[in-house]
């Protein structure tokens, strides 16, 4: 090589094996490894490396000085690949070693190997990871910020197995013979509940006859509520029936102002009889489709109607809102009344979008498929909405009836101890206790919130054995810490933030948290 090429290239006078720097460099030297003296890092982040550009840099860190390159050119190449280590290039390679597109096949054996020869993170490496660290975007903590108010003091709520292994107090012989007392009251008599039943079938049967008589529409029926899911109380004196005509139609989900409130469209062709309940866009009128099917139904319980229509006599409507037509059935005489709610509805078929309805899957049932039977199906009910709004007017109330049923009467599945059904049954009583107690204060508070808490409830319940008193108490003490809250929240368990005690007022619910504070006295 002639003299003149040995002069250093101008384009490397910066190098750290040039001038002063060189005992700098030959002291870090002595510190790194044999490993890590002999050969460099020679991963790119840009491109996959070449074979050749790869020995260059290597072949230049041996050497140590810019001035044995060939060209201007190599010189250039040398730099570059020694420049990777700059804080501008190091930002630049934490960003593209995500994007890097996997290694060839040819370059896998190097691209080991040079994994294997890395260098220690060293000093300045760690500065600037750590500066390029801080600077990355904060993660979104939208999840952790709920903008429900309810949601967010919803979860003050604890799980119930939780709860209960805390629960250190004892259970005593006079505690168990206390819930038991209440359980026994409970119970209902069979000598009234096969009587019941068959008055009830009989009533059914024939009323749906005749509505197929004095109406053009193909009617059905569907038996729900306490009785039927065996969780009613006392006495068999009160059945919900829900009563439909086979037609097609559809929910419109577009408008999510208020859960659990959408406008239902007709989707059969032209339907003479319930053309006058339609507005111009085929939107049916809940409250005019509920008042032509009370009055189908007043026709079928008038004289000239069924045969139990003369043992029957219309509750008066204290409530507009309900979708429900509330008649007193003397069954049996000398004997108090059956109180029958018939609810005109639309079936359909199918489940709601998972942003209104969460698609359920408990744990406390272990029957096969009865979850999959229980969200095949769906019903609308002329629910009038308490709150306002420009379509007000067309919303009916989404009913999950036939979903809830199913998980009711199956909800002792999976329990050992048997008491999922009589927990319910036993807060219902407290709660009609209280009614019975202050008829003119507790009027809105139901067993469809106390329904909606107990399921949440299951979701949580006790694996290990435990006492049912101990049971019992801690589920009064989770529904007297949700009605305690700022803002008292019952989430309802199918519909997405559906706070299902919201119209409840509050003084209501003081009244209720009180006495319930008195009942969970006797298990203590």
């Amino acid at each position: 090589m002639k003299r003149s090429e040995q002069k250093p290239s101008p384009k490397c006078e910066g190098s750290k094996s040039n001038g002063p720097n060189r005992k700098q460099d030959a002291q870090e030297n002595k510190r790194r490894p044999a490993s890590a003296k002999s050969k460099p890092e020679t991963k790119k982040t840009h491109e996959p490396s070449t074979s050749k550009q790869e020995k260059q840099p290597v072949e230049c860190e041996k050497k140590k000085s810019p001035a044995q390159t060939a060209n201007k050119k190599q010189a250039d190449k040398c730099e570059k690949e020694k420049s990777s280590s700059t804080p501008v290039e190091k930002k630049h390679t934490d960003k593209n070693e995500k994007q890097k597109p996997a290694a060839k096949k040819s370059d896998k054996k190097q691209t080991e190997k040079s994994e294997k020869q890395k260098f220690p993170v060293t000093s300045l490496d760690r500065k600037y990871t750590d500066k390029s660290e801080k600077q990355k975007p904060p993660f979104k903590t939208l999840d952790k910020k709920p903008t429900d108010k309810c949601v967010k003091e919803k979860s003050q709520s604890t799980s119930l197995d939780k709860e209960t292994a805390k629960d250190t107090a004892p259970v005593n012989t006079i505690l168990k013979e206390r819930l038991s007392g209440h359980q026994d009251k409970c119970k209902l008599s069979m000598e009234e509940v096969s009587p019941a039943a068959r008055a009830i079938n009989s009533f059914i049967n024939e009323f749906i006859k005749e509505l197929k008589e004095i109406s053009s529409l193909n009617w059905s029926s569907f038996k729900s509520g306490s009785y039927y899911d065996k969780t009613k109380n006392c006495h068999p004196d009160e059945f919900d029936i829900m009563f439909y005509p086979i037609l097609s139609v559809e929910v419109n989900f577009d408008d999510m102002k208020i859960p659990g409130f959408y406008k239902v469209k007709m989707v059969s062709p032209r339907v003479p009889e319930l053309e006058h309940v339609l507005d111009k866009d085929r939107y049916i009128l809940p409250d005019k489709f509920k008042k032509y099917v009370f009055g189908l139904f007043d026709r079928v319980l008038g004289p000239d109607g069924i045969r139990q229509g003369r043992r029957t006599k219309r509750k008066p409507t204290l409530n507009p809102c309900s979708p429900a037509y509330t008649v007193y059935y003397y069954a049996f005489p000398g004997k108090s009344p059956i109180d029958i709610d018939l609810v005109p509805s639309f079936y359909i078929d199918g489940w709601p979008p998972g942003k209104i309805a969460r698609k359920i899957n408990p744990s406390w049932i272990s029957i096969d498929d009865v979850v999959n039977k229980a969200m095949i199906s769906y019903d609308v009910v002329c629910k009038t909405c308490p709150e306002g709004g420009a379509d007000k007017d067309l919303l009916f109330r989404l009913s999950f009836s036939r979903t809830e049923k199913m998980l009711v009467k199956h909800a002792n599945s999976a329990d050992k101890l048997n008491f999922k059904k009589n927990a319910f049954r036993f807060i219902k009583l407290c709660v009609q206790d209280l009614k019975d107690k202050h008829p003119r204060k507790v009027k809105k508070f139901c067993s469809y919130h106390i329904k909606q808490f107990m399921f949440t409830q299951y979701d949580t319940w006790p694996t290990r054995e435990s006492e049912e008193v101990r049971i019992q108490r801690c589920l009064i003490g989770e529904l007297i810490k949700t009605l305690s809250l700022e803002t008292p929240t019952i989430l309802n368990y199918i519909i997405i933030n559906d706070n299902v005690i919201r119209y409840v007022p509050s003084d209501e619910i003081a009244v209720i948290v009180k006495g319930l504070q008195e009942k969970v006295k006797l298990l203590h």
